[in-house]
């Protein structure tokens, strides 16, 4: 159901090569030794040899040991739905470390979609839709948990493509911008024959809620969030609402706008590298995001001035409760500082954020 993934298989297979090396190496330089009279300047050769091979074999050891071990979630294992009821791809410890490899928002189907004319609400599309890789069972997560899933690295696949799903008023040949195709080279993408920037970022992420949802929604065990925060060195702090948790994720975007104001970024496949751990020293209602130099806390709801009373009211609680500051405090650092901004406007659920620099909740800690 799962496997390893990472350097120390590698390790074993080097170490047993150099250890038959090594002892080939042995027997010759010993029949060597044994039959020349010059055994002196044999064995001093051989001496050299031994302590650079010991010296070799025990980098490769620690390098083994320094290396965690990575469990991959194969996108074999993947959902259309975020469900209490899913069974889980892998079993995990609190703290594990994980691969998803993520198919894209299409299944890979997207080409075939384009040219055969099939639209979203087709019946040949279902089931294909936004699938997650997942879910996980995290060990040690229980109801009233928080699952913080740091994000080391998002490795993008080599195409991707973006697609029109609403219409644009603005351009004149809708066909035109109905499908376009990008290919993802490490730190940029080519469009069109032009190089472009990207942007990796994950744009669903969730757990299972009370109710069983699809991954193109988003609620507040997360879902479809789709915001730019959620992305290499970013904690993205989730409500736990289950036994375990069952975490999953897709939907990886090589650049999307804030808003996804066309319904698609450039969706493309991708590896996402991360480490889960088990909060029980937070309680959240909603998903929030912890960068580097910012915070933020997400909220969805079909009425957008609803999710932003809950994204600003969700903050000044976190801030209140987990930076001591007062309410009134806190209601001026938001009102100073915090960005509202939106996530996506695609969904039914529209999905608003209210972001802080970290740097200006010290100035409201000074005595």
């Amino acid at each position: 159901m799962i496997n390893s993934y990472g350097i120390s298989p590698f390790i074993r297979i080097a170490k047993r090569r150099l250890l038959t090396k090594f002892i080939s190496k042995l027997k010759i330089k010993f029949i060597k030794m044994k039959s020349n009279t010059s055994g002196c300047r044999y064995g001093l050769k051989f001496g050299k040899k031994i302590i650079l091979l010991f010296a070799f074999s025990l980098s490769l050891v620690l390098l083994a040991h320094s290396q965690p071990n990575v469990i991959k979630i194969s996108k074999k294992n993947f959902i259309n739905n975020m469900s209490i009821h899913n069974k889980p791809a892998a079993v995990v410890k609190d703290g594990s470390r994980l691969l998803f490899d993520c198919e894209d928002a299409l299944s890979g189907k997207s080409k075939y979609y384009f040219e055969n004319n099939i639209s979203w609400n087709d019946p040949r599309r279902h089931g294909t839709d936004n699938p997650h890789t997942g879910p996980v069972f995290i060990e040690g997560a229980q109801p009233g948990d928080v699952l913080e899933v740091e994000i080391h690295d998002i490795r993008l696949g080599r195409f991707g493509f973006m697609q029109n799903m609403d219409k644009n008023k603005f351009v004149d040949d809708e066909q035109e911008l109905a499908y376009l195709e990008v290919e993802a080279i490490e730190d940029y993408m080519v469009y069109n024959g032009k190089r472009m920037p990207v942007y990796p970022m994950v744009g669903g992420i969730g757990t299972a809620g009370f109710k069983e949802m699809t991954t193109g929604e988003v609620w507040e065990n997360g879902g479809n969030i789709d915001s730019r925060l959620i992305k290499k060195d970013s904690k993205v702090l989730l409500p736990v609402f289950v036994e375990g948790a069952l975490l999953s994720m897709g939907d990886v975007h090589a650049a999307m706008g804030d808003g996804e104001v066309f319904g698609k970024g450039v969706e493309i496949p991708a590896e996402v590298e991360v480490t889960v751990r088990v909060r029980k020293d937070l309680s959240l209602k909603r998903p929030m995001v912890i960068n580097p130099d910012m915070i933020a806390t997400i909220a969805a709801d079909p009425d957008v001035n609803k999710a932003k009373e809950l994204a600003i009211m969700d903050m000044g609680h976190f801030l209140v409760k987990y930076h001591g500051l007062s309410s009134i405090d806190a209601s001026a650092l938001i009102g100073f500082y915090g960005h509202l901004r939106i996530g996506q406007i695609v969904n039914p659920q529209k999905t608003l954020k209210i972001e802080i620099d970290k740097k200006y909740i010290d100035y409201f800690k000074q005595n």
